[in-house]
């Protein structure tokens, strides 16, 4: 019995020591400034299930659901005020109050089967997600109806990464088993696809994930199996190659999310480093953070990534079934 209640005192101490430690990266030194914080997680570690109801933006009022329920979080994306992130492992959308700190599943008009990567249009008020599955890509309004939807029968062989342009209202599909990109206007008319199988600039080997700047429009597609990142800019010409194989600082074994801060720095998430690597906008290695682990700003096998207006990170902690969020410090 003793030997118990000293394993829960050390567990409580542990937890508070990791509450009440700001996690800075780089670490401060003398002469050396921090430039990312760690910020706290979705689900939060104290999170309680609660048995009320309430209305989101999306949907009509459900249920809400223990965190427990979570499986594989994969395509991640904010929007006024709420997180919202797929599950691959059950087909579904949730979202996470920041206000209310509720969980819940979005209540869809269409059954998703193997939904992937979100989007979100400010100037629509619209959410988008892929689906590898049902070979679609889907656009839902405030109120849950579908407004969009783009992916006749032979369009997509696999959709994954989705960004979208509000400036140039465009919606951009990473067809990862076609090796290309799709572009798209707001009603879902195609406007032009671009890139082949090929490892030269321009030329992908099973892309998936993609960004947008919201600057310069510039597109930023993780090149997976080529373990790169390729820039274009908005009139979809090859601009820089960021990366390349290998397993030290700047190099990717298994990349997938990605991201640009309004500094125009790169994140880019590596699911086999556990980590996600920052990168400034000609494409220089700054630093990382992350390793394999369960602590606060470690992961297992880290997904996807979305870097909000306000800089703030949005890391997919798969395995552990959790978002970790940081925030650029400018």
């Amino acid at each position: 019995m003793r030997y118990k209640l000293i394993l829960f005192c050390l567990f409580i101490w542990m937890l508070a020591s990791v509450s009440g430690k700001e996690l800075l990266f780089p670490e401060p030194k003398p002469g050396i400034k921090p430039h990312i914080k760690y910020v706290g997680q979705v689900p939060p570690y104290n999170y309680e299930k609660k048995s009320s109801f309430f209305e989101i933006i999306f949907g009509e009022e459900s249920e809400l659901v223990d965190p427990d329920f979570i499986g594989k979080p994969y395509g991640v994306v904010y929007a006024r005020g709420f997180l919202f992130f797929t599950d691959t492992a059950h087909g579904v959308i949730f979202s996470y109050n920041f206000k209310t700190k509720n969980l819940k599943i979005l209540e869809l008009p269409i059954r998703l089967r193997l939904p992937m990567c979100l989007a979100y249009s400010k100037k629509l008020n619209v959410l988008f997600v892929s689906d590898a599955t049902l070979k679609k890509v889907f656009g839902f309004d405030s109120k849950g109806r579908l407004v969009f939807a783009v992916g006749k029968r032979g369009e997509f062989k696999k959709p994954v990464g989705i960004a979208v342009d509000d400036k140039l209202e465009r919606v951009y599909v990473v067809d990862t088993f076609d090796h290309r990109v799709k572009v798209y206007d707001f009603d879902g008319n195609f406007i032009r696809g671009f890139g082949h199988r090929g490892d030269k600039d321009g030329e992908f080997n099973y892309p998936t994930n993609i960004a947008v700047n919201r600057k310069n429009g510039n597109i930023y597609i993780t090149d997976t199996q080529l373990f790169r990142v390729q820039v274009f800019n908005k009139n979809f010409e090859h601009v820089l190659t960021i990366g390349g194989n290998g397993n030290i600082p700047g190099r990717f074994a298994r990349p997938k999310g990605i991201g640009v801060d309004s500094d125009g720095n790169v994140y880019v998430v590596d699911a086999a480093f556990n980590n996600f690597q920052i990168f400034s906008p000609e494409g220089e290695v700054l630093y990382y953070i992350g390793e394999a682990g369960t602590q606060p700003a470690k992961f297992l096998l880290p997904a996807g990534l979305y870097v909000d207006e306000k800089d703030r990170i949005y890391v997919v902690d798969s395995f552990n079934k959790r978002i970790q969020i940081f925030q650029y410090l400018k």
